[in-house]
């Protein structure tokens, strides 16, 4: 998308994440003191001023912490004349979908969903550990690792549901694992979406960098023994194949 004119941002980690985001909202402790949607919506204003115009003298003030981001983050949108927009890309982005979509009504959230086994044998348990809660879910209560991590998606993926009822046309599905073998077509589908006309040249640009990780599939080789027959009833439920022997 940042090939096809989205602004990211200029705080951006090796995986295109947007630190000034991940600095703003990864803050589990202030989740956890009971925060209302005023004040989720005030930090992302703070955001969206950051975006747009870069980190200036207000926003330092408000706080202190951005001013390192002041050197990469340049002007912001406004220092972008030929971009069409702005976005933003964090693994937290789904815990505030639904004050984004608030705070934007204009905004179209791309949900990114990777096979539920694949994400129940990640090594990366961060998520879990730090929004599990939010979930009403405790880790312990497993008998092992992977089986938490494949209630928080499901956890999740039932509360994305939800949001599809309640914010129609404003989230936009991306199964990781298509999207890896056919991304043309799903990044067109994706800018159909936003309105954008984009050729058939520039799309093959944009999604020239893209490889299908060595990842993908690797619950096929796992026991599955670990989950519990409700489990993985709900990923198949929901589209999600959960015999190794069939085709993905």
């Amino acid at each position: 998308m940042m090939a096809l004119g989205y602004y990211a941002g200029g705080c951006l980690n090796g995986a295109n994440d947007n630190l000034i985001f991940t600095e703003l909202f990864k803050r589990p402790d202030w989740l956890r003191g009971g925060v209302g949607p005023t004040a989720i919506d005030r930090r992302l204003a703070l955001f969206e001023r950051v975006m747009r115009q870069g980190v200036g003298a207000m926003s330092v003030l408000r706080w202190p912490a951005l001013c390192r981001f002041r050197r990469d983050q340049g002007g912001g949108l406004s220092g972008q004349p030929s971009a069409v927009g702005w976005m933003t890309k964090e693994p937290n982005c789904h815990l505030f979908a639904e004050r984004i979509l608030e705070r934007w009504p204009q905004a179209l959230f791309a949900y990114v969903t990777r096979h539920p086994l694949d994400m129940a044998y990640s090594d990366n348990k961060g998520q879990l550990g730090n929004w599990g809660w939010l979930f009403d879910l405790d880790p312990t209560a497993f008998t092992a690792p992977e089986a938490a991590q494949l209630e928080y998606w499901i956890r999740t993926q039932r509360r994305l549901d939800s949001l599809l009822e309640r914010y129609p046309g404003r989230i936009h599905p991306l199964n990781f694992d298509a999207f890896a073998v056919d991304p043309k077509a799903h990044v067109k589908a994706l800018a159909d979406r936003l309105g954008l006309e984009i050729g058939d040249a520039a799309l093959t640009a944009a999604v020239s960098g893209v490889v299908r990780p060595a990842t993908i599939g690797r619950w096929r080789d796992r026991d599955l023994s670990v989950f519990t027959p409700d489990q993985l009833r709900f990923c198949q439920e929901t589209g999600w194949p959960v015999d190794p022997t069939t085709d993905a």
